[in-house]
């Protein structure tokens, strides 16, 4: 670039990107021809999904204006005709980001849509349906008329729409009709959808899933063709259950629930709650390292702890009021959840109301920050990746929109809910050690927040310990960082409740 050549090395925030763009490579009988026709160059938009009609005549593109992630909800649809080279702009009003398919003859679209007006799925934006568009009437429809889930439109095929959607610790997969009838096409209605493939013609699907307390298999046509769960055979693995309690405001929260293999009832065990992220997310009643590469629960079960995993206010799949149930409350509500959720253990007689510890990353990081700062109901916590000052991470983080989805509003506007829904504001009320890991890199989650936190614990002589994962983003691909980062929380906690030796902690 001749402007670092002769300036050095600087950016434009906000204006300088790299746009995806969409390209046509022709398949002939003698092989491929390795020219590559450009399609959508010059278009001032960046291409997040595209599907392609059967005949191949057609593409439709969901696309907005930059890669920013502010951008992402400022998407739209356009038509590409592959014959006469012409896009054409659809403008509809309440479309979602997410996946798109098209018909196939190539006459209608599937995509995600608000169930409300566009200003105000931009606050709630998993009030969500489906919404078929006919490319040359524009007539729309919206089939799901009484489905109060988040759906995810894969394929459209002869048969009906593929689609996926969770329900509360469960996510299935299922055809839907035009007239807004489902059928359910997984095997059982039972376990968890990871990921989902359909022929065309809808007679071949192929599917992973996870039933509780086991990990994912293949399935071919509800046959399963893999055995993963054969290498845990013989090993000791903890018991996954679904259980529920009430919040303080009455709410009912479900959890999941891990125990020994030879859990004894009788036993006040000492208690560890990990937060999963999100908000807009769950924990599962599986055995799935995809989805927990920080925080080893198995090796936890094995020195005598049990985990609970709650799936606080906000959480998906139990439908669009819990989701808001959050808003505008933030950590405190939150917070809430979790505390109940130890007392319900308590309560029962298997939780130690003494030796209780908390850890999360991202959203659960934060939600461990304001139970590190507003609560001292727990022996030590770990902050994973955490905010703790909403008006600074504002201004720091890459999606400053999803902060005023939740809040409701910016600083400069409400800086009370902001004061209100962060850690550092209750910082001389904390009192418990907290273990705070962060990477170098995260744009999401950016680093200061850490190091207020850090700062804050320390000036309250609360112990504290700051690790910073050099060169990680908003997480690693490196295993070896994921070992360590397992390892520091493994040996935290260890110490804190169990009285173990820190021994060696510096040298992970």
């Amino acid at each position: 670039m001749k402007r670092k050549e002769i300036y050095g090395d600087f950016q434009h925030v906000g204006k300088e990107y790299r746009n995806h763009r969409l390209y046509f490579i022709e398949i002939k009988d003698s092989g491929i021809n390795n020219m590559a026709l450009p399609l959508t160059d010059g278009k001032d938009f960046h291409i997040h999904e595209f599907d392609i009609s059967t005949d191949g005549k057609r593409v439709v593109l969901m696309a907005a204006p930059s890669p920013n992630m502010g951008d992402f909800m400022n998407g739209d649809l356009y038509i590409l005709d592959n014959e006469a080279c012409e896009l054409q702009k659809l403008n509809i009003d309440k479309l979602l980001g997410g996946s798109i398919c098209i018909s196939p003859d190539g006459s209608k679209l599937c995509y995600s849509a608000s169930i409300r007006e566009k200003e105000y799925y931009k606050t709630h934006i998993q009030d969500s349906t489906l919404e078929i568009c006919n490319i040359h009437t524009r007539e729309r429809i919206q089939p799901l008329t009484d489905f109060d889930s988040s759906v995810i439109p894969l394929r459209w095929t002869d048969k009906g729409i593929l689609m996926r959607w969770q329900n509360k610790t469960n996510y299935h997969i299922g055809l839907l009709s035009e007239n807004g009838t489902v059928e359910i096409v997984s095997e059982k209605e039972d376990g968890f959808i990871l990921d989902a493939s359909i022929t065309r013609d809808g007679n071949h699907l192929s599917y992973t899933k996870a039933a509780a307390n086991e990990t994912f298999e293949v399935y071919l046509d509800d046959k399963k063709i893999t055995n993963e769960n054969a290498y845990f055979k013989g090993k000791l693995k903890s018991n996954r259950e679904i259980i529920s309690w009430q919040s303080h405001d009455g709410l009912e929260i479900e959890g999941i629930l891990s125990t020994p293999s030879a859990f004894d009832s009788n036993i006040k065990y000492p208690l560890l709650v990990l937060i999963h992220g999100g908000p807009a997310w769950a924990s599962f009643p599986i055995h799935s390292g995809c989805f927990n590469e920080k925080y080893p629960v198995e090796q936890f079960i094995e020195k005598g702890f049990i985990v609970l995993e709650p799936n606080y206010r906000g959480s998906s799949g139990y439908g669009n009021e819990f989701l808001k149930a959050n808003y505008r409350n933030l950590g405190i509500g939150d917070c809430q959840d979790v505390i109940s959720g130890v007392d319900a253990l308590v309560d029962k007689g298997i939780a130690d109301k003494d030796r209780v510890g908390v850890m999360g990353w991202s959203q659960g990081g934060y939600i461990s920050a304001f139970c590190s700062t507003y609560s001292d109901r727990f022996k030590a916590v770990s902050v994973g990746g955490g905010i703790t000052n909403w008006r600074h991470h504002y201004v720091n983080t890459d999606i400053p929109y999803f902060i005023r989805m939740h809040l409701g509003n910016d600083p400069w506007n409400d800086p009370e809910i902001y004061s209100k829904t962060s850690p550092m504001t209750y910082i001389k009320s904390a009192s418990t050690s907290t273990l705070i890991q962060h990477g170098e890199k995260d744009a999401r989650v950016p680093i200061p927040n850490a190091y207020e936190l850090y700062q804050g614990l320390r000036d309250m002589g609360v112990e504290t310990e700051l690790v910073i994962f050099k060169g990680m983003a908003y997480s690693s691909d490196q295993p070896g960082m994921n070992v360590a980062v397992m390892k520091q929380n493994l040996m935290w906690f260890s110490h804190y409740i169990l009285g173990e030796s820190l021994e060696g902690f510096r040298d992970l």
